[in-house]
C-alpha cells in the first residue's frame, strides 16, 4: 500500500459525508413574522416523510424527501379561494445547531427548530 492510498480513502469518506443529506426531522418555525403576529408557523417533518403545516391557514404540507439537498415538498394550498395541490422544491443550504436555511429562487428562508409538544403530528 503506498502512502497515497491513505488519503484518497480519507478524501472519499469525507466526500461522502459531505453529500450525505442533513436530518431535518422535527419541527422547524419560519423566522419571517407574519403579520399580524399572531403564532409562530412553520412545517413538521415527519417520520417515513409526512409533514404538517404549523399554524398555516391557508396551506397544508402533506409530505416531504430530501434527495441530497434538494427537499421537495407537497400538499394542499387553498389561498385562492380554490384547493390546488401543490409543489415546493428548495436547497438545503445549512443545518446547524438549531437553525436551518432553505433556498428557492435566490431567496432564504431560516428556520429555528422548536420540538415543543405543540408542533406535532396529531394523528
Amino acid at each position: 500500500m503506498s502512502i497515497k492510498t491513505p488519503y484518497l480513502i480519507l478524501a472519499a469518506a469525507f466526500l461522502c459525508a459531505c453529500a450525505s443529506a442533513p436530518d431535518i426531522k422535527g419541527s422547524w418555525i419560519d423566522n419571517r413574522k407574519p403579520e399580524p403576529p399572531l403564532s409562530k408557523q412553520g412545517i413538521y417533518f415527519g417520520e417515513n416523510g409526512q409533514a404538517a403545516s404549523i399554524n398555516a391557514e391557508n396551506k397544508a404540507y402533506k409530505s416531504w424527501a430530501l434527495k441530497g439537498k434538494d427537499l421537495t415538498l407537497k400538499g394542499i394550498d387553498a389561498s385562492d379561494g380554490e384547493i390546488q395541490d401543490f409543489t415546493e422544491v428548495y436547497k438545503v443550504k445549512e443545518v446547524k445547531n438549531g437553525a436551518m436555511t432553505l433556498e428557492k429562487d435566490g431567496k432564504q428562508i431560516r428556520f429555528t427548530k422548536d420540538n415543543s409538544a405543540n408542533y406535532k403530528e396529531s394523528n
